[in-house]
């Protein structure tokens, strides 16, 4: 298996004598980047096993590298030269784009259906805390400031709102400020959060009526019970898969998953964004491209390959849909960044 990189700011090391040498073999690998947003350790362990698949289905010699924080994957990306692909976070996405219009994006997650997210603002249940308005003052965790759920998001949120805090600690991933909430260390965190999912006993008949969960309802709906202040009772209990969930099943050392949903709790919710997505760098071939994303596509969706994109602590994707850059001026518009001309 190919060790994995970490990476400062470019990928300068290839050199300009590999330019002569054809993209995707061993003397110019094509180099998979990965931003550190969830487990850092998981991501450097599947990110190889998903870089290994994607080579011998393509044939191309693809590097994995993951990027040393948020602002050394944006760099390497903004820098590569028809070389690379990776894997940004929404708001990295769009601020790639905007420094090099050549960076396009061509398949979105989709995690349990979804082709969305939104930023959670979670806190500990015993903290009490009623509405978002009860922040005011404390300390605030997250993951990175160009996180787009962690940070970009929630900050235009508080600012709109006016709430200032005693301090603001970015800790380095979204399962560390969520970890920092545990040990007490903030009084808050922000991070990702993703649709609460039914209970077995009635998901496929909510399915067969065409009846799902949308952004703005109960963001706990079928797992707290906020008229009992407990958890709802087991047959009738639905499934949970935002970031309590990564902690419960990749730190475990906080106990299982109703253990963490018991212990903390969802303030408020952000959003709705435009999930993450599977970018190609300025003048990146499109003959190998098309390879790629097919090959993408087919792994994810085969069951030794979802079982990987889905893991708690990597990118939970399970699916991936086809897009364009189009597919990101929703955000750009929610951020006041431009629509770019095409």
């Amino acid at each position: 298996m190919r060790r994995i990189a970490l990476v400062l700011v470019g990928l300068a090391a290839l050199g300009l004598g590999g330019l002569a040498q054809a993209l995707g073999t061993p003397e110019r690998p094509i180099i998979m980047l990965f931003v550190p947003s969830v487990k850092v350790d998981v991501i450097m362990e599947v990110g190889p096993k998903i870089a290994e698949a994607l080579s011998q289905m393509t044939g191309l010699v693809i590097k994995p590298v993951v990027a040393a924080d948020y602002a050394a994957f944006i760099e390497a990306f903004i820098a590569a030269r028809g070389d690379t692909f990776g894997v940004p976070t929404t708001d990295q996405y769009v601020r790639i784009v905007e420094a090099n219009p050549g960076v396009h994006a061509r398949l979105a997650a989709v995690r349990a259906g979804y082709p969305y997210y939104f930023a959670t603002i979670y806190a500990l249940r015993a903290k009490g805390y009623k509405s978002v308005y009860d922040l005011q003052g404390k300390v605030w965790g997250f993951a990175h400031t160009r996180s787009t759920s962690g940070y970009v998001i929630p900050k235009m949120y508080f600012d709109q709102l006016g709430l200032t805090f005693a301090e603001e600690k970015a800790l380095g991933s979204h399962v560390k400020a969520m970890i920092a909430l545990l040990e007490g260390d903030v009084d808050f965190c922000t991070g990702y959060g993703s649709p609460p999912l039914p209970p077995d006993t009635i998901a496929e008949a909510l399915k067969a009526a065409g009846w799902r969960w949308e952004f703005g309802m109960d963001p706990e709906l079928w797992l707290w019970d906020r008229w009992n202040n407990d958890l709802y009772p087991e047959g009738i209990r639905g499934h949970c898969r935002d970031l309590r969930w990564a902690i419960a099943t990749e730190v475990k050392v906080y106990g299982d998953i109703w253990e963490l949903v018991r212990k903390v709790g969802i303030v408020d919710v952000v959003g709705p964004m435009p999930n993450d997505c599977i970018a190609f760098s300025a003048g990146f071939p499109k003959d190998l491209e098309d390879r790629i994303v097919e090959a993408i596509k087919a792994h994810i969706r085969s069951p030794e390959g979802n079982k990987l994109w889905s893991r708690p602590g990597f990118y939970e994707w399970y699916d991936v849909a086809e897009i364009d850059d189009s597919f990101y001026d929703s955000y750009r518009k929610l951020v006041g960044l431009p629509i770019p001309k095409r």
